[in-house]
Parts: structure tokens; sequence; C-alpha cells
């Protein structure tokens, strides 16, 4: 609408229906730039455990997968393109870390959290092995685990299944991304750290994935209290 007046403006002063100085104060006109709240969110701790459950009661295969999968991405932040990435080599176990490839072909390490790392290794212990190949591989029907490498559209799938069968509001994938980043920081982690461990190459970026909400902003606030 803004330029649209301004183009009007412009017509009125080329047949000198207003005078130089009007004109130009339309000209140095801004326009207002608006904010909007952040899309997606990050998950209530409810919400993962009823997720951890429901994989952790599946008895196939895919149970053992699905359950290091969600550990994985929750416990490191990982984006489907990565984690579909993984080989078995990725495994660092002297460190408890995945050496992930990331967007610009960056590598960088994944630390691991002790209750995903149990997990993972539980797969591999169990059902995969420590053969060659992608670390979280296709299984066909029968629990067949195929060498296949999954694609970043089957990680969506395995999410959205879980989700249905625990009975949970919608969610999108990078939801598990963005309450990764929001758990490290409410937990005092400080937005570089955050920033690394998500291959992020801008805090900018990082602090989109903040989904703390109003909740951060009471507490810093009863913390401070300095009129007590």
């Amino acid at each position: 609408y803004l330029s649209a007046l301004k183009g009007v403006a412009l017509e009125a002063w080329t047949m000198k229906q207003i005078d130089t100085d009007s004109f130009q104060h339309i000209k140095q006109v801004r326009s207002v730039r608006g904010s909007r709240l952040p899309k997606g969110r990050a998950l209530e701790r409810h919400e993962i455990r009823s997720l951890f459950f429901t994989c952790e009661s599946d008895s196939s295969a895919k149970g053992l997968r699905d359950a290091a999968i969600l550990g994985v991405l929750l416990g490191c932040g990982l984006r489907r393109s990565e984690i579909v990435a993984l080989d078995m080599g990725s495994m660092i176990y002297k460190d408890r870390a995945l050496k992930v490839l990331g967007k610009g072909n960056k590598e960088r390490m994944a630390y691991v959290p002790g209750g995903a790392w149990k997990r993972l290794d539980k797969w591999v212990e169990e059902v995969r092995g420590t053969h060659e190949g992608p670390l979280f591989p296709r299984i066909r029907r029968f629990d067949d685990v195929t060498g296949e490498r999954m694609s970043d559209q089957a990680i969506y799938h395995i999410l959205e299944t879980r989700r249905v069968e625990a009975g949970l509001e919608m969610f999108a994938p990078h939801d598990l991304r963005r309450t990764f980043a929001s758990s490290m920081l409410d937990n005092g982690e400080d937005i570089v750290t955050v920033k690394d461990a998500m291959g992020h190459s801008s805090i900018a970026t990082t602090q989109k994935y903040d989904r703390r909400g109003d909740e951060r902003l009471k507490r810093a606030s009863q913390r401070l209290d300095i009129a007590d």
C-alpha cells in the first residue's frame, strides 16, 4: 500500500498538484515492519516420555531403532538429513559421540547424553550389529533389517507414526530440534555452545529455535527480585 501511495504522490508532484516539500516528506515515510510469533514448538516432558514409551513398548526391531533415533534427535538436535547420513563408523565410543556431517559439508561432534547413548547402544548390540553401513537402516516387514539407507521422509513417517500411537498433538520433525535448543538454553548453556552443537553458522539462527516462551521471563524476574 505504501508504494502505491508514493506512486500517487509522484504523479501529483509531476502534475504540480503538491509542492516539493510535501512530496519529499511522503518519499521518506518508511513501512513499519511487524513481527510474528515463531513457528513450531518445543515438546513437553510428558510428550517426550510418551514417545519413548510407545517405541519401547514395541518389541520389534523397529521399536529399538525408533527409540534410538528419537534419543539422538532429542539429545543431539540433529537434522533429519544428518541422522539418515550417519554410518556405523560415525559412532565414537570413547567419547560417547557421533561424527555428524552437516550443512555445507561441515563435520562436527555431537556428544550423546547418557539415556540416548544407552538406547543407541542397545539398538546396535541387540539388533543392528557393528558391521559397516547406515547406522539406522531401513527395516522391512517381519523384522527384516536391510542395509539400505533411509530417506529424510522416512524419519518424518517414523515420527508421525509414533506421534499417533502416543496420542499426541501435531508436531513437526524440526520441533525436536527446537526442543533440543530450548532445553539446552533452559539448562543454562550459553548461546554459542548451543549454536555449535546445532551446527549453525550464526547465533541469530540459533535464537530462532528458542521456544521457552514467557516462562523463562517469569523465572528471570523471580531470580532478580531486587525489591525483596
